[in-house]
């Protein structure tokens, strides 16, 4: 009795061995097909030509993986961040573009994974009511652009920029100056605009922001000052609409103002854009 149960022990031992052993030959992972450098950037490369982005990044993405002791692979991983902006997803690209920063600090395409960085943020700036955070990191950016790399192909652009960042800058100060002036709250109305004149002196906003000086300093009695703004908006600006309302201020007059010319510059336009009157 005793052999047979031993008997059928050892079969039913040798069943589950086999079965273990077919179970383990199912499952065994088939090595992986490695495609060759050339034909795998290539076809990334189609495919973001043909607007399929998705598969494109997960193309440039395994070159990077696999080919990762090449050049192609910080190629792969800035075409994946400009693959990102493109769609709009700038969160995405600043993330592997700060990734390429680290990982190829001495790249020869760095300076353009620098001024891509500045153009994802640039691209976030928000209207002026709003938090101009990404507005002041975009700034800072260009800037570091111009210092490290001032004879690129990115430095002109990044100076361009600059100066559209920087009224951005001056149309959240006035845009507060406003809202204070408004209200008869004449001490940080003054604030803002005088910091305009501080700090903003070339943008398109320094003839509104001396107008408002003579107008409030008008208000509250301090004809000195509102005297001072006039001449000093009179002396620099005398052919503008901005100084005639400021003269009509201080000196009683009704000077007609001009009508407004057709054709305006980049730098209008972007202010008829942005103003709240």
């Amino acid at each position: 009795m005793f052999q047979k149960k031993f008997i059928n022990y050892l079969l039913i031992s040798a069943l589950l061995f086999l079965g273990s052993c077919s179970s383990k030959t199912e499952q065994t992972i088939k090595p992986k097909v490695v495609i060759s450098l050339d034909r795998l950037y290539s076809e990334a490369q189609r495919k973001f030509e043909e607007g399929s982005l998705q598969e494109a990044i997960e193309l440039f993405e395994m070159v990077e993986k696999d080919y990762s002791y090449t050049e192609w692979a910080a190629k792969s991983l800035l075409m994946r961040a400009y693959i990102y902006y493109e769609a709009g997803n700038y969160i995405s690209a600043l993330t592997i573009l700060k990734k390429f920063k680290t990982r190829y600090s001495g790249d020869k395409n760095i300076a353009y994974a620098e001024y891509l960085t500045a153009i994802c943020l640039f691209e976030q700036i928000n209207f002026v009511a709003l938090s101009q955070e990404p507005t002041t990191l975009a700034l800072r950016q260009f800037e570091k652009v111009i210092q490290n790399y001032p004879k690129s192909e990115y430095a002109s652009d990044a100076k361009f920029k600059i100066d559209l960042i920087r009224d951005q800058l001056a149309a959240k100060e006035m845009y507060i100056g406003r809202y204070y002036a408004k209200r008869n709250k004449w001490i940080p109305a003054l604030q803002k605009f005088n910091n305009v004149l501080k700090n903003y002196e070339n943008t398109i906003y320094i003839e509104e922001a001396l107008h408002r000086l003579v107008e409030i300093n008008y208000a509250i009695g301090n004809i000195p000052a509102a005297r001072k703004y006039a001449s000093i908006l009179g002396y620099n600006y005398n052919d503008t609409d901005w100084y005639k309302k400021s003269y009509n201020i201080v000196e009683g007059a009704n000077i007609p103002l001009e009508k407004a010319k057709q054709k305006k510059s980049l730098k209008e336009r972007l202010k008829k854009l942005i103003q709240i009157q």
